[in-house]
């Protein structure tokens, strides 16, 4: 069935639509379309309300065909609209860092992408689960991005880390920074994975050859 989507304000710049229509599967409630239309236009629909028909929704309300339901961005105060920081359970993508990031006025885009790792220390790993205190992680993330722009001038930044099992190749942590300049974008990516790995509350329990483990970790604050 089809359904068609809204957008306002900064999803609308994003996107650079104002609406859209869907083909989605029967029954598909909001959040999932809401799933859907990240994937497809590099949108983050976090802390966004819906409207579906002209009414508020919520995410587990199940649509019809020829619904129509608005995203709607946090009305005032809401997140910089320079700035994407997540953390996240699904995989991370280049592809949604550049559609955020690309904008004619910003010439150059650096980015930064770990991966799990193996051999790590000279034995094979299986899998990393992470673990994090996502909504510090995202302040901590949002911080960093204002030091940036402290040192760099104008950017457009994302920082995403991803939870939950990854094997080796999937991508753990994704920045992307974009500037009028390329010397101001690489230098301010160096700052945020250096700064990040310091202070992000992200943990790692690794499984290889010998057994399962906590990674030891850093610590940027006083510990008790």
């Amino acid at each position: 069935m089809q359904v068609n989507v809204v957008f306002f304000a900064r999803l609308k710049r994003e996107s650079g639509l104002e609406t859209a229509t869907l083909e989605v599967p029967e029954g598909v409630t909001v959040r999932e379309l809401a799933g859907q239309v990240e994937q497809t236009y590099g949108l983050s629909l976090r802390g966004c309300m819906v409207a579906v028909n002209e009414a508020y929704a919520a995410p587990d309300q199940s649509l019809l065909a020829g619904d129509e339901v608005a995203f709607l961005p946090p009305v005032a105060g809401g997140a910089d609209e320079d700035t994407r920081c997540e953390v996240v359970a699904s995989p991370l993508l280049l592809t949604e860092a550049s559609t955020f990031l690309v904008r004619p006025e910003h010439g150059a885009q650096a980015y930064f992408v770990g991966t799990v790792r193996s051999p790590n220390q000279g034995k094979q790993v299986e899998f990393i689960e992470y673990e994090g205190y996502a909504p510090m992680a995202e302040k901590v993330m949002r911080e960093a991005a204002a030091q940036a722009r402290l040192r760099h001038g104008e950017l457009r930044v994302v920082v995403q880390h991803r939870v939950g099992r990854l094997l080796p190749r999937e991508a753990s942590i994704l920045i992307g920074v974009a500037s009028p300049h390329r010397r101001a974008a690489l230098e301010a990516c160096d700052f945020l994975i250096e700064h990040l790995k310091l202070h992000l509350p992200v943990w790692k329990h690794e499984a290889d050859e010998d057994g399962q483990h906590w990674v030891d970790g850093q610590s940027g604050h006083p510990t008790l």
